[in-house]
């Protein structure tokens, strides 16, 4: 990368400017690249050294690639977020697992607003009692959950009759 940085006349520090990112960090990128390990960098430079990569790419095009995806208010999104929490090797297996099962399967699909709604309630500071009721379902499974509590006999009964439901028995 750093031959191609110098065959498209690209300065590491006029790079690293560009991309926003310390000179330390460009290197790390690239060594990083180099090596194969795409996952210990942002999806954006990766795609950024892909076009560079090419044998026809140009100065210009390169800096009109960096305009259009590095734009200022373009800070980290959700899913550069998500990618990173997958591939930082300190992240909890399990919720990596849930990550990736939630992203490849649609069975949670119906009630991920509902989750995501008790998300935004439950990190504010105050929570009054409309968003109390909101969240009370989670909370009170999230308890019956960790205490290990068994189903009631009519709770059972009712998921078997939920899941024949939906899987079309």
């Amino acid at each position: 990368m750093k031959e191609r940085m110098r065959e498209l006349n690209i300065k590491m520090t006029e790079l690293s400017e560009y991309i926003k990112v310390s000179r330390p960090t460009l290197y790390k990128y690239i060594e990083s690249y180099e090596e194969g390990d795409y996952g210990s960098i942002p999806g954006r430079v990766v795609s950024l050294f892909k076009v560079m990569e090419r044998p026809d790419a140009t100065k210009e095009q390169v800096i009109s690639y960096i305009i259009s995806s590095f734009n200022e208010d373009d800070g980290t999104d959700s899913a550069e977020a998500v990618r990173r929490y997958i591939s930082d090797p300190s992240s909890s297996p399990s919720k990596v697992e849930f990550l990736q099962k939630v992203a490849t399967t649609n069975c949670l699909d119906s009630i991920i607003p509902y989750l995501n709604d008790c998300i935004d309630i439950l990190s504010s500071d105050s929570i009054d009692d409309d968003q109390t009721y909101q969240v009370a379902r989670l909370v009170l499974m999230r308890s019956k959950v960790i205490r290990n509590l068994p189903l009631k006999e009519e709770e059972l009964k009712e998921v078997k009759e939920i899941l024949r439901g939906s899987h079309g028995h």
